[in-house]
């Protein structure tokens, strides 16, 4: 391999004096924790946005001539030369960003056995794709706890790219990533927790899928870094409650949004026990639910229970008599207990919902 001066001075990473005019006569040590300070840690996941990905080059840019002072020496910094080879990715000059993600590599860097991955896995620039060599790669930087390597492994797990299909690997070098805090794998973690259909059935079955309150704290996780992609996602769960198909489905997120304190949550979930639809059929736990979910000032009494195929239905016998039980204990219904939920109940319901 050629050595790294001669590798650097090509005029893509200056070596020339012009270049030094923010660095001074500052020690390679020195450089080198500039360099770590502007550009952060080597990091080679996929930006949360395009504002943080413009942020990132902007920080390489002004880090450039300490990292480049951090690299000349008899011991270049691991970090500095990743930061050198990112910038020579992005400047078009793969063969040499090969030879320094290399050099970083076999230093220690874990993020660059990830981009030596990514360039064997995607086929960039001069590099023919070699799945087997990618996947290599993505496992030196999984095993030293690169998160983006764990997730892309994940996906080449999930598909047989490289290596035999193993959904079982798949979702656990994703969960893992995504603990790591990485966004991609928690939204994509939080996509199979919703979605499980491309996932064996009995996997489905053991991790007792769809989870709606798993993947609404994943995407929750990965709005927080700024993923577009996941606030819209969570824009969809708190807009339509009522998207989940399978019952018990429902009753999960329901009861997450309802010790919430969600009103639209418990009144809906008051509905499922009045009518014995993905839960026990419960009248006292469904009576208990309207009066909650009234308290909370948030859900007017027109809409208090629900509609079947469009409609309204009747009343639950037993579950209008303990409403009308809890409003008559508050002092709020005069009238008699009939289990005839008409103007007089719902008169004192609306007293409920101003209180």
């Amino acid at each position: 391999m050629r050595l790294l001066k001669d590798i650097l001075a090509t005029g893509l990473i200056s070596l020339a004096a012009t270049s030094w005019a923010g660095v001074g006569s500052a020690a390679p040590g020195d450089a080198a924790r500039v360099c770590r300070e502007i550009a952060g840690a080597p990091d080679a996941g996929t930006p949360v946005s395009r504002e943080a990905m413009t942020s990132q080059f902007a920080n390489l840019g002004r880090a450039r001539p300490h990292c480049e002072a951090a690299a000349i020496g008899p011991d270049p910094d691991p970090t500095a030369l990743f930061h050198l080879a990112v910038i020579m990715q992005r400047e078009g000059a793969h063969a040499r960003a090969l030879e320094v993600f290399t050099i970083a590599a076999n230093a220690g860097v874990a993020a660059a056995h990830t981009k030596l991955g990514d360039y064997y896995n995607f086929g960039i620039g001069p590099v023919q794709k070699d799945f087997t060599r990618a996947v290599a790669e993505y496992r030196k930087a999984a095993q030293a706890g690169d998160a983006p390597a764990q997730a892309t492994l994940s996906v080449m797990y999930q598909i047989g790219r490289g290596v035999p299909q193993d959904f079982d690997k798949a979702v656990s070098l994703l969960r893992k990533s995504a603990n790591a805090g990485y966004h991609f794998a928690q939204y994509r973690l939080a996509e199979l927790y919703m979605k499980p259909q491309m996932l064996p059935a009995d996997l489905v079955r053991k991790l007792d899928l769809p989870d709606p309150v798993k993947a609404a704290d994943l995407y929750q996780k990965a709005a927080d870094q700024g993923s577009t992609e996941a606030r819209k996602a969570l824009e969809r769960f708190f807009d339509a409650a009522d998207q989940f198909d399978d019952p018990a489905t429902r009753v999960k997120w329901l009861r997450h949004a309802a010790r919430a304190g969600n009103a639209e949550a418990l009144n809906a979930l008051g509905f499922m026990y009045e009518r014995g639809e993905g839960v026990a059929y419960d009248p006292v736990r469904a009576a208990r639910l309207y009066v909650k979910a009234l308290e909370t000032g948030d859900l007017p009494v027109r809409e208090l229970r629900g509609k079947v195929n469009g409609y309204v239905p009747r009343w639950d016998r037993d579950t209008a008599l303990e409403f009308q039980i809890i409003l008559k204990d508050r002092g709020l219904y005069r009238g008699a207990l009939d289990a005839l939920v008409g103007p007089g109940t719902l008169g004192a319901a609306r007293r409920l919902a101003r209180q």
